[in-house]
């Protein structure tokens, strides 16, 4: 089992130079525009997130499959209108926009359906999701990092307030891992050019 504190500290520290602007938001070689370039990493960050909860939620927590079926839907619509922006970008960069937005609407609903069975502590929540706030305040507009990194990295930082000694833990360390492979995930993209097979649509569970 992971150390949930110590992942934790991991995560938070790539947390802090991601978006903090120590790190430029990445330029892939063939990005149409910023927005192609951002639009991206977000769809990144989500397929290697998703990709790593569904084995797990599929084997061994079912309750979850309505909530992850939504997420991968919203991330299958947002693939879409992304891929449709790019054959026409003036046309649909609006759409995407608002896929995208849903995506992340989606992803956040999936961490809370996850929280709510980590027993973690409100205050916990609101003292998480306040540091967030004041970096992102702090850093304005050098903020470069996507808003669903943002929000995958607040989960893992939530849920390694979970005692490892807790039999929901367990939740808790899958969350920290599919956020990790987020970062591992994003960090590999940085820079190279934008592939579409790399984020190919994420299979519902059945």
């Amino acid at each position: 089992m992971l150390n949930l504190k110590i992942a934790a500290a991991v995560l938070a520290g790539g947390a802090l130079i991601l978006s903090t602007g120590c790190t430029p938001q990445p330029v892939h070689p063939n990005q149409i525009n910023t927005f192609d370039g951002a639009s991206y990493d977000s769809l990144t960050l989500a397929h290697a997130a998703l990709s790593s909860l569904r084995p797990t939620v599929a084997a061994s927590y079912p309750q979850y499959t309505t909530t992850f079926n939504q997420a991968a839907a919203a991330y299958s619509m947002a693939l879409s209108a992304y891929s449709m922006f790019r054959s026409a970008p003036t046309a649909n960069q609006a759409a995407a926009a608002v896929a995208i937005s849903n995506l992340t609407v989606s992803i956040v609903n999936l961490e809370d359906t996850f929280r709510a069975d980590m027993h973690v502590q409100q205050d916990a929540v609101r003292n998480t999701r306040a540091k967030a706030l004041r970096i992102r305040a702090a850093v304005a507009q050098r903020i470069t990092v996507s808003d669903i990194l943002a929000e995958l990295q607040i989960a893992a930082s939530i849920a390694a307030t979970v005692p490892g000694t807790q039999p929901y833990s367990t939740i808790a360390e899958f969350v920290i891992t599919a956020t990790r492979s987020a970062i591992v995930a994003f960090t590999a993209a940085a820079g190279q050019p934008i592939d579409l097979s790399t984020i190919q649509p994420i299979a519902p569970i059945v």
